[in-house]
């Protein structure tokens, strides 16, 4: 199948999840009218069915083995959601219809404010930002790099407590509330929906990735969770635009609470190493920066004891958004990086012998000295048994096609049912020398070298 069909599976799949999701959330709903909570602590139970197709993507990512589209999509839609939601909301709520305002909107469009009830700031943003900071402890120290399965029980039991204090603190009257069948049914449906979405969106990532030549991780950010976001934008601006602007613009704190706690354990449990270290610290640091500017945000934007966005804030979050874009992708990636690439500085100090290309040996020798092999060796034995080799080759040569890949049995060039390391390194010459004249051009070594492998300096 051609990119752009892939593209189009993609787009339907997420809309399909989002489907599932939206019908298995109305009697999460009822529930929180029913048991007397508020919207605000409410949102952090419906972030439970909001936040479904990322748990689905995760979950079809760990079964199929390609984890890293994943823990894209999961980091990635935590820094862009926020700024997108907030913007969607201040633009939907610039003309509400009469019915839909409440007393003070006209004074709130003279200031140019998007009014947010303040407990959204101690009931989902302070614990939201916990629940960031607890994942970095997790994850990031050098002892303990990565998603482990401990890490997976650890966040499941931060959404439980993220999720008892959010319904303790926002009780209020019950409602009664009217059930019906057919929503029963409907919510029934959406759970088949929306993991069928879930495992096209992640079958189609991995195709248009593989497609484009980019890893799957940068597939995940850049593709994935934009997408995801877009039935997002749809319905933030439908609710605000009926006047409930804490619902809009709060929920999004709730969704992606789930996101990185319940989300986050099925990556865990079958364990995600971090191959590209600087991606992932610049990629927490903005989903822990997007979290402090909208808690300070709705603290301090307003006035006379009224809390929310200021016009300037709305703006911010969207240049912060554009910052982030900028910094992963010529900061971090360096994309058109030219000369001052670290992949090219590499190619450089590898080419000894000052021509345009590395040789098979030049190539070995810089496999060895970044310790290409050992990344790919789990059981720190001798040889590649063929289930690390698939793993690395998931994760080192995602944006590569099938075909430059081949099967384990061309790179097991002996048929002992092993991968030496000589034999890798001939395997891995042929997966990078993309054109085949049996030379590595500076492009083809600084495509392997994003792919992952620079990330071992950084370990």
């Amino acid at each position: 199948m051609s990119t752009w069909i892939w593209a189009l599976v993609l787009l339907a799949a997420v809309w399909a999840a989002h489907w599932g999701a939206e019908h298995l959330s109305k009697p999460l709903k009822k529930l929180r009218k029913q048991w007397g909570f508020s919207v605000a602590a409410g949102g952090a139970l419906i972030g439970l069915a909001a936040a479904s197709p990322e748990i689905g993507i995760n979950i079809a990512s760990a079964i199929t083995g390609v984890g890293n589209i994943g823990l894209g999509t999961m980091f990635g839609s935590n820094v862009i959601a926020i700024p997108f939601m907030v913007i969607t909301a201040y633009v939907a709520t610039r003309h509400l219809k009469k019915k839909n305002r409440d007393k003070a909107h006209e004074k709130h469009i003279k200031e140019h404010l998007l009014k947010v009830d303040p407990t959204a700031v101690t009931v989902q943003a302070i614990p939201y930002l916990v629940i960031v900071a607890v994942v970095a402890v997790l994850t990031v120290p050098s002892q303990w790099r990565g998603l482990q399965p401990v890490d997976g029980w650890i966040m499941l039991g931060m959404y439980v407590v993220y999720l008892a204090q959010a319904l303790f603190r926002g009780r209020k009257e019950s409602e009664k509330v009217e059930w019906k069948k057919k929503e029963v049914w409907l919510a029934v449906a959406g759970v088949a929906v929306l993991a069928l979405g879930a495992y096209f969106t992640v079958r189609a990532t991995e195709n248009i990735v593989a497609a484009l030549g980019i890893s799957k991780i940068v597939g995940g950010l850049f593709i994935t969770a934009p997408m995801a976001a877009l039935p997002e934008i749809f319905a933030t601006w439908s609710v605000a635009k009926s006047g409930q602007i804490t619902s809009a613009v709060t929920s999004v704190i709730g969704d992606h609470a789930v996101t990185l706690t319940v989300a986050f354990f099925p990556l865990a449990i079958v364990t995600m190493p971090v191959n590209n270290f600087p991606l992932f610290a610049t990629v927490l640091s903005f989903v822990g920066l997007v979290g402090i500017l909208y808690a300070a945000f709705i603290h301090w934007g307003g006035k006379d004891n009224e809390h929310g966005f200021k016009r300037w804030q709305v703006f911010t979050l969207g240049a912060v958004l554009l910052v982030y874009v900028a910094v992963v992708l010529f900061g971090v990636l360096q994309v058109f990086g030219g000369t001052s690439g670290e992949g090219t500085k590499l190619f450089k100090a590898f080419n000894r012998d000052g021509n345009d290309y590395l040789e098979d040996v030049e190539l070995y020798r810089a496999v060895n000295e970044i310790g290409y092999f050992e990344a790919w060796n789990q059981d720190e034995d001798l040889y590649l048994n063929e289930d690390e080799w698939r793993a690395g080759v998931s994760e080192f040569l995602g944006g590569y096609q099938f075909e430059q890949v081949e099967e384990f049995g061309e790179w097991d060039l002996d048929g002992d049912g092993q991968v030496s390391e000589p034999e890798f390194r001939e395997g891995l010459f042929e997966a990078v020398d993309k054109n085949g004249n049996n030379q590595i051009s500076e492009s083809e070594f600084v495509a392997l070298y994003r792919e992952g492998s620079g990330s071992q300096s950084g370990n």
